[in-house]
């Protein structure tokens, strides 16, 4: 956190740019996952959601400002909870997990809907630059052993073998889809790469199996069975303190920070394979 406190200061304009291409992705990731949880609760007999207003993708119903803000100083925030009462679901633990599980199912979607269209441009870049002649602004060639992307940086190339690339496509707006589509295309790349890493985020962190994190839900009603616990605020409140603990000591950004690098890892191995059966590289 502190980290982009320091950024800001010595580059206000870039961060600012940055949480301008942030903002959309952020706010429809967080809002899609609270309307996710508010209309299964209305499917499954509980319409609070939709008398209270929160039945809606309007940002506006949906953000904690607390929650908010530091989503976008360092990528982990939250929203207001969608209030539900229990008593009017058909069935009290059955539907009940569905609701907890509906938020992060949501941003799992979006999540691999965002890399489909990320791996869209990413393949059309790539098949433009394996047309390129060699020596052009950009192209593709083997250097030691390995086939490469080169750029032009300048006089000179910048160059990247192309399963480091594939690798770490999420943070490849600006090195390769500005260069090969233009600026535009980058900044919304970068855009769509934040709405890709929110939604990624927002379903590790909501996993968590802490009360009051949908986690937890899930892990009562398929483990625990208790219901008490739901409705202690003291315990909330304590688990609540921990979360902010992991929170600012850095372990809970580490965490998430493992398991982000881990998926986009395997994810780049498999978009290899797919993109090497396809002739893209």
């Amino acid at each position: 956190m502190f980290g982009y406190i320091d950024s800001f200061l010595s580059d206000p304009k870039g961060m600012l740019i940055i949480f301008l291409l942030a903002l959309p992705g952020r706010l429809l990731a967080i809002s899609a996952h609270e309307f996710s949880h508010a209309y299964v609760a209305d499917r499954c007999g509980d319409h609070t959601a939709r008398y209270l207003g929160r039945l809606t993708l309007n940002p506006l119903k949906h953000l904690d400002p607390i929650g908010f803000i530091l989503m976008m100083l360092v990528g982990i925030g939250w929203a207001k909870p969608v209030p539900v009462n229990p008593r009017n679901y058909r069935n009290y633990r059955a539907d009940d997990l569905k609701v907890s599980l509906a938020g992060i199912v949501m941003n799992l979607l979006l999540f691999i809907i965002g890399c489909v269209i990320l791996y869209a441009l990413v393949a059309a870049a790539l098949m433009k630059a394996g047309a390129a002649a060699q020596g052009s602004e950009y192209f593709i060639s083997t250097l030691y052993g390995a086939k490469s992307i080169f750029i032009a940086d300048g006089e000179h190339y910048s160059y990247l073998p192309l399963a480091d690339m594939i690798k770490y496509a999420p943070y490849m707006s600006n090195w390769l889809i500005a260069p090969v589509f233009g600026q535009v295309a980058g900044y919304l790349t970068q855009m769509l790469m934040y709405f890709i890493l929110t939604n990624l985020v927002l379903a590790i962190f909501n996993i968590i199996p802490m009360p009051p994190l949908d986690g937890y839900h899930v892990l009562n009603d398929l483990v625990l069975h208790r219901s008490s616990l739901f409705a202690n605020p003291g315990v909330v409140r304590v688990f609540s303190g921990i979360m902010m603990v992991l929170f600012f000591t850095g372990i809970l950004s580490n965490v998430i920070g493992y398991v982000q690098e881990f998926t986009f890892d395997k994810l780049g191995i498999l978009m290899q394979a797919v993109f090497g059966a396809l002739g893209i590289i």
